[in-house]
């Protein structure tokens, strides 16, 4: 008799091996775009679907968009203020940049 062939499983990553909360995608989502913002510009992240349904880059971001993210910042009981502030710098690099492009 010959024994069952074991699969060899990856190795789950603690972090993927459950469904985050909406809080730890909101803590990671502004941790990414401080990393990103200090490398240079937080622009192309890329918004979590579970915030925003469009998953656009952050800096094509409407102010209406982030109003509505500031919102559920807020609901999650976190500082809806810090990710208007990210993006009103985004968009001024933004704006810098095209100008220097013009």
């Amino acid at each position: 008799m010959t024994e069952p062939t074991q699969r060899r499983q990856p190795p789950a990553h603690p972090a993927h091996s459950r469904v985050l909360q909406p809080e730890e995608i909101w803590d990671e989502f502004i941790d990414e775009l401080d990393r990103q913002g200090q490398a240079g510009s937080a622009a192309a992240v890329l918004t979590p679907s579970s915030l925003n349904s469009s998953r656009k880059p952050f800096g094509d971001l409407s102010r209406e968009e982030i109003d509505n993210l500031s919102k559920i910042a807020s609901t999650m009981g976190r500082r809806g203020d810090v990710v208007k502030t990210i993006w009103e710098q985004t968009q001024q690099q933004l704006k810098q940049q095209r100008r220097a492009r013009s």
